[in-house]
């Protein structure tokens, strides 16, 4: 028997001074806000508690920096803070107070949680990991208070941060916007013209307009429920006309509150479940010794929307993600969800979207209210898209829900219900526009929702992926590394201590194994040879043989390579160059016929000649994948096109034209004769023409367009690498004490020393229109994240150490970082010394174009400088180095070098300041014009280098490195290895990222990281390779084809340096690409070799067997670096040994030593 009235007590009087209600109650004057206004200050016994809250934000109330702005709330609070637990129990009657005391405990909690995330988000760093358990003076009360309350013990969207956190400015003013400021803050929200006011105050706004809400859902129950149409028809109306203004409102949030400055405070309202920072929860210290979990704030716990739908009946699907929606009801003061539940059971009962469909005009108000929770639905998705997506690759929101699926989950299920109700009103006014609407959205939400479900690897049906529990499985704790931190999926949190009981094992197959994979133990035992203490010092003359057979062995190695793979189908730079075929290699031929052309299509104003030139520019873009120098007014042997001004003009009017064409910026690097700030003036007198060089870049439409150049960074200890690259990154200057590094580093003792000893990665971006990507807020580091969806070229800087104990690291990750140029960094006062010509050797050995960068002339005296230029410019002079040094002054000077930097033969050298930012213009101009530098064949089949692995929370196993050929997909399914005993483990790529950011796949000659299913950390290292897995069985075995493995190999290696002679079973520590293992030499094809000698050389990996394929460079070191070579065989045949004769007398030998052995016994 359904009831005559809708009976839920909903107050019209809400009676303010009785403090013994709920501050929570819903009622029809001040519909789901509190009941009265909140309480500004905390009672007195609190006074500790309001001294923190009040010198907590970043920027407080008077506008100096608060506890959060240097990063001492932690410590500050738990010097200051006492458990006033006990004072609770003064108050617990008066529910107001309690409230109260619910907001700012929880405002102490997230804070203290947080902060160290939000530092890190600071530096331009993913959050990693918060502070893992709530001390008691915040845990013991926040619990207390929050049961008295009626809330969750964690920061919730009513009763703290949002509906419970305004005051007036002028109490006689009341809820008009402009009167309302924030009580509490983390960020700025204490000034109400900040992000962080505006995104509060603008919910707080919003809501003010639920009590028509709550008035027109009463009224149409009532409607339904006496079967009054009129009543229900006007109580629809009413319901409208209420979500009409609270959209309105909802839309001042663009001006209110900035996309850019959102993700900087939104790092305090996440909450501790399905979050990465916490991935266990967070333990309450004196509550419980098991970790708790809560959502955190946000805007889908308010009671509004979730009203309509229930009113409505709007059907929801059966999904993970619906569930989540429910989960929210817990997130929501109890006289709300009371209220909720009675409007949901009501209008099941009374069928309100029957009773709607039974006349026309009804279902078109019922359709209206569809549109009002429609039209607010699609705004919070755009805020979600223009605040969230763009900004941040966190997969979920602050109440721990998908950030890409879930908004769309409830959108859908609107327009399906919609949709639905569309013919039930066909012919009223308005309906077919409404419906047209629906159409047009959908279609729009499809293609918005699959675009970012493909860049952060979510399924495109919007179904959540199952739970990598295996993730959570951890003997360790391990902060989120710098690359990976992008899950979107649903990870359904409780809100009890977590358990985990799950157990994955792999089985491996040996069936398979090979006396060339397995891992047997070695059959004979190798001694390494003594030879740094006890050996003769190495002669001058030995010396210079090695260094001077270093060049010539690395060209030759160079075109060796070849071997390796075929050429790939993608253009690429040149790569063989003499310094005297430069001008050649340019494309600087004596035909002049096409040059007539292209000043035609310049300047010519026929129609057809601008489809011609937008041919040409798109040919030449493709050709330098995606970027081009063009010369104006210039024929390509360098004579002028005697151009006027106004030919000047006009054809720079046309290329830009041309660009907006395909999508393309361009920057004017140079000019001559045209004026302007980057005028260099004429050549010489006769040069009269307008002529100059400008930049043409695409526009990148999706992470893959970006440009990808990667720099090496040597130098030795205290040249001042990391200095150089924090300057650049961040922006500004260095204050000469190494502030601008301090970002850079990785661990403690790296802060302490200022010393690397880890490979350290920075990026640095330039748009379309080549300018820098840095942050808009002075001396804030842009993330990767933002510097990657930014920027149209990407420079990728490895800093290595260098220091003489970290070599290993450094040659490693000179190895595998596959890099395409390399930045030498002198100091200046120091000169090359040290490992400075060890790191230029291997730079030249691996055949990397070298440009070098003179350091600290500041703090130079001139007489040091100069002798630090002539040092450098005779080494590189030397017949082992072969460079052409090139000291760049000017901006002429920079354009044409780093235009000819195709030579491997040049080398710019820079002199620079991190302190007062001399010539660091030049040094970004350079770096922006570089040329596109590489051959990677993406047809070939895939190999991809591993040079690091992660274990990342919510993610599971995460591996980096290079793909140095073909192409790899989300979804693919790979093979990794080898082990330990040459066998590969079958996974699927869960998810891809380039920079932080994720994409859908990645090709030859790309950094990555790859995230990968069922593959636990301790199962991967670095030095494995992922290769596809065959999908076609062998025709002559019937089975699949498995990777071929190898403990031996055969290569042609230079010896440059050594004091002694190197012979067989002498060992060192061989790199190739990211491998690191100690080799043991077990054949050669000469009785011995010493520095400077070539030689074929067979090798042994004393460990486990590797991946290797011919023409993979080696490098091989005995402390430092011994010699260098080409892999020219795989696999190795005793017996056909590299030098028979003396196989032949060492068997001789044996024999002879086994009969004399006989004769004795």
């Amino acid at each position: 028997m359904i009831s005559k009235s809708f009976d839920f007590p909903v107050l019209s009087d809400t009676k303010p001074t009785d403090h013994s209600l709920p501050a929570f109650m819903v009622s029809t004057t001040r519909g789901f806000l509190p009941r009265q206004d909140p309480i500004v200050t905390l009672p007195k016994e609190f006074a500790a508690a309001e001294s923190l809250l009040q010198r907590m934000p970043i920027k407080t109330l008077s506008g100096e920096p608060g506890l959060l702005s240097n990063f001492t709330f932690g410590e500050t609070l738990l010097k200051e803070l006492p458990d006033l637990s006990a004072e609770v129990e003064k108050y617990k009657d008066d529910l107001v107070v309690m409230n109260a005391l619910y907001r700012d405990y929880s405002f102490l909690a997230s804070a203290y949680l947080f902060e160290p995330c939000h530092e890190r988000f600071m530096r331009g760093e993913e959050y990693g990991l918060g502070r893992q358990s709530l001390p008691r003076c915040i845990a013991l009360p926040i619990v207390k208070v929050a049961e008295l309350a009626g809330f969750k013990p964690f920061m919730e969207y009513a009763g703290s941060y949002a509906l419970f956190n305004y005051r007036f400015e002028d109490a006689s003013k009341g809820l008009e916007y402009d009167n309302l400021r924030l009580i509490r803050a983390f960020e700025c929200g204490l000034d109400p013209t900040s992000s962080e006011a505006g995104f509060v105050l603008v919910h707080i706004a919003m809501v003010k307009e639920s009590g028509a809400l709550i008035k027109g859902a009463v009224e149409t129950l009532e409607g339904c429920i006496g079967e009054d149409r009129e009543r229900f028809d006007d109580g629809l109306r009413t319901l409208v006309g209420g979500m009409t203004k609270v959209n309105e409102v909802m839309n001042t949030m663009w001006k209110r509150s900035k996309p850019s400055g959102y993700t900087s405070f939104r790092t305090f309202i996440f909450g501790i479940t399905s979050q990465s920072m916490f991935p266990n929860g967070v333990i309450y210290e004196g509550v419980s010794e098991e970790p708790l979990s809560f959502r955190g704030e946000s805007g889908a716990n308010d009671s509004m929307v979730p009203m309509c739908d229930n009113l409505l009946q709007i059907s929801m699907p059966e999904t993970p993600l619906t569930d989540i929606l429910k989960d929210f009801r817990q997130y929501r003061p109890g006289n709300h969800r009371d209220f909720l539940e009675a409007v949901r059971d009501t209008a099941q009962q009374a069928g309100v979207r029957k009773f709607a469909m039974g006349d026309r005009m009804s279902a078109a108000l019922y359709l209206q209210a569809l549109d009002q929770v429609r039209d607010f639905r699609w705004r919070h998705w755009c805020f979600t898209r223009e605040y969230i997506l763009k900004h941040t690759s966190h997969p979920t929101a602050t109440g721990g829900s998908p950030i890409v699926t879930w908004l769309p989950n409830q959108l859908t299920a609107v327009l399906e219900q919609m949709t639905e109700t569309g013919p039930h009103c066909e012919g009223v006014n308005g309906v077919s526009e409404i419906m047209e609407n629906v159409i047009t959205q959908r279609e729009q939400l499809r293609k918005e929702v699959e675009k970012y479900c493909s860049e952060r690897n979510v399924n495109g049906s919007w179904e959540p992926r199952p739970l990598a529990i295996v993730s959570l499985q951890r003997t360790e704790q391990q902060s989120p590394p710098p690359l990976i931190n992008d899950r979107c999926t649903a990870f359904h949190g409780t809100f009890t201590p977590h358990t985990n009981t799950t157990n994955i094992t792999r089985y491996i197959n040996t069936a398979n194994l090979t006396e060339d994979s397995a891992g047997t133990p070695l059959e004979h035992t190798f001694h390494t040879t003594m030879t740094s203490r006890h050996a003769p010092k190495q002669t001058p003359l030995e010396r210079r043989k090695g260094e001077s057979a270093l060049s010539d062995f690395a060209d030759y190695v160079q075109k060796q390579q070849a071997l390796r793979r075929p050429p790939g189908q993608t253009p690429a730079v040149l790569e063989d160059h003499d310094e005297l075929s430069i001008l050649d290699e340019l494309g600087l031929s004596d035909d002049t016929k096409s040059h007539v052309r292209l000043k035609t299509l310049l300047t010519d104003p026929a129609e057809e000649n601008v489809p011609a030139l937008a041919e040409h520019v798109k040919e030449r873009l493709a050709e330098g994948h995606g970027e081009v120098l063009f010369d104006v007014g210039l024929e390509d042997s360098g004579e002028s096109m005697a151009f006027t001004k106004e030919n000047w003009d006009f054809a720079m009017e046309r290329i830009g034209i041309i660009c907006e064409l395909l999508k393309a910026d361009y920057k004017l690097l140079m000019t001559r004769n045209v004026g302007g700030p980057v005028d260099v003036g004429p050549r010489d007198a006769k040069d009269t023409g307008a002529s100059g060089k400008l930049i043409l870049r695409k526009r990148p439409e999706n992470v893959d367009d970006v440009i990808e150049t990667r720099i090496a960074v040597v130098g030795n200890v205290d040249a001042g690498k990391s200095t150089m690259l924090g300057v650049l990154v961040k922006g500004g200057l260095d204050d000469g004490r190494g502030k601008a590094r301090v970002n850079l580093f990785r661990h403690k003792h790296e802060i302490e020393s200022g010393r690397t000893s880890s490979v350290g990665m920075e990026i640095m971006g330039f748009d379309s229109k080549s300018e820098v990507v840095v942050s808009n807020v002075a001396g804030r580091k842009l993330t990767w994240e933002e510097i990657g969806r930014r920027a149209a070229k990407v420079i990728s800087f490895t800093d290595l150490a260098g220091h003489e104990r970290y070599l290993r690291t450094t040659v490693f990750g000179l190895l595998s970082s596959e890099p395409n140029y390399c930045l030498l960094m002198v100091a200046a006062n120091n000169g090359l010394v040290g490992m400075s010509k060890e790191h230029l050797g291997i730079a030249l050995a691996l055949n990397v174009p070298v440009m070098v960068v003179i350091t600290k002339i500041d703090i130079c005296p001139p007489q040091i400088l100069e002798q630090t230029v002539t040092q450098l410019t005779k080494i590189l002079k030397s017949p082992g180095a072969r460079k052409i040094p090139i000291f760049i002054k000017n901006r002429e000077e920079c354009i044409n070098t780093a235009t000819q930097f195709v030579s491997r033969r040049i080398c710019p050298i820079f002199q620079v300041s991190n302190v007062t930012g001399d010539n660091l213009d030049l040094v970004r101009m350079f770096l922006n014009v570089l040329p596109h530098h590489g051959n990677y064949d993406s047809s070939a089949p895939l190999e991809f280098h591993v040079n690091d692995t992660f274990s990342v929370p919510f993610v599971g196993t995460v591996v980096s490195g290079v793909v140095k050929s073909g192409i790899i997909h989300t979804g693919d399914t790979v093979l990794i290895g080898p082990d330990s005993l040459g066998q590969f483990q079958t996974t699927k790529v869960r998810s891809i990222e380039r920079k932080r950011i994720q994409v859908p796949g990645c090709s030859a000659g790309q950094s990555a990281s790859l995230a990968l299913r069922n593959v636990r950390r301790k199962d991967v290292r670095k030095g494995m390779v992922v290769l596809h897995k065959a999908d076609k069985p062998d025709p002559t075995t019937g089975l699949l084809p498995t990777p071929k493995v190898y403990r031996e190999f055969v290569a042609e290696v230079l010896i440059l340096s050594h004091a002694t002679t190197i012979k067989v079973k002498y060992q060192a520590m061989l790199h190739v690409g990211p491998v690191s293992q100690t080799c043991a030499i077990i054949d050669i094809d000469r009785q011995y070799i010493r520095t400077g000698d070539r030689a074929q050389v067979a090798f042994r990996f004393v460990q486990r067997p590797e991946y290797l394929t011919v023409g993979d460079r080696i490098l091989f070191r005995e402390g430092r670096t011994k010699g260098l070579g080409i892999v020219k065989r795989v696999g190795y045949d005793a017996q056909h040994p590299l030098n028979p004769e003396l196989a032949r007398e060492q068997d001789k030998r044996k024999e002879e030593e086994s009969q004399g052995e006989g004769a004795a016994s």
